[in-house]
């Protein structure tokens, strides 16, 4: 069970597909590609790769090749008065 803020999405892209997600501004995104490779937001990316995206106000998938993609939706909880 996931007990945090936060949402999880998979999606397979194979193609001319295109997927995307919007982010809130107080949000960043984890993107793992299981298998395949992908393009995201003009980056590829390929089995294995992981990737955390911040800034960004969405996550454009394209050109996938056989590709299984995790995306985590997180608060942004990292910043602290430590940090800044």
């Amino acid at each position: 069970m996931l007990q945090q803020d936060a949402r999880v999405y998979a999606g397979l892209f194979d193609g001319d597909e295109t997927a995307s997600i919007d982010l809130a501004s107080d949000r960043y995104a984890y993107v793992h590609v299981a298998r395949g490779s992908v393009t995201l937001n003009g980056v590829e990316l390929g089995k294995g790769d992981g990737v955390r995206v911040r800034g960004e106000e969405a996550l454009t998938f394209t050109q996938g090749h056989d590709a299984e993609v995790l995306v985590f939706d997180l608060r942004d909880n990292e910043v602290s008065e430590l940090w800044k």
